[in-house]
């Protein structure tokens, strides 16, 4: 069906589930590598693009003309990564004040028990099983995305997801 049928656009402002359904078909390929291409992380791609089709969906009573209806979602689209990206950037301000704060208060007893606990982690990882400590390393040492890890060490990223779960399990054991 073509984006620019106005059958189509007075049925999806209707509320047809074909309608709803073609539309979303029409548009979640190019809007997924829009995104993509400037987030650089499928899964939050995705996320991103179950908002903005949200977002279509709630105001699609507004949606006037079939010929602006590309237009219109990929500026909704454009939108919503700019929110995500000021999302994350408050985010990161607000970790670095923490830690700052952390910094600058901590007593000499505070310091020294951080540094124990940190010693204890480095202990605790080098017990991993070697593909499990790599897994780990990459995702947050290195910031990798699922799919980057997977690519990297010839996995899938279902089993870049065990392996990061089976990770946090035995430290969090051995810390205990």
């Amino acid at each position: 069906m073509n984006t620019y049928d106005p059958t189509l656009l007075m049925d999806f402002k209707n509320g047809e589930t074909h309608a709803i359904e073609t539309f979303y078909s029409l548009y979640k390929k190019p809007v997924l590598r829009f995104i993509l291409s400037m987030v650089k992380d499928p899964l939050e791609s995705e996320t991103i693009f179950h908002e903005v089709f949200m977002k279509i969906l709630r105001k699609r009573c507004d949606l006037e003309c079939a010929d602006r209806v590309r237009s219109y979602v990929f500026t909704i689209t454009k939108n919503e990564v700019i929110d995500y990206f000021k999302h994350l950037k408050r985010d990161r301000e607000r970790l670095e004040k923490y830690y700052s704060t952390r910094i600058h208060q901590s007593s000499p007893e505070i310091i020294e028990e951080e540094e124990s606990i940190l010693e204890r982690l480095e202990s605790a990882l080098e017990t991993l099983p070697c593909q499990r400590k790599k897994v780990l390393q990459l995702s947050y040492y290195h910031d990798k995305s699922y799919q980057e890890i997977a690519e990297e060490l010839g996995i899938s990223k279902n089993t870049v997801k065990n392996h990061l779960i089976k990770a946090r399990v035995d430290l969090r054991d051995r810390l205990v």
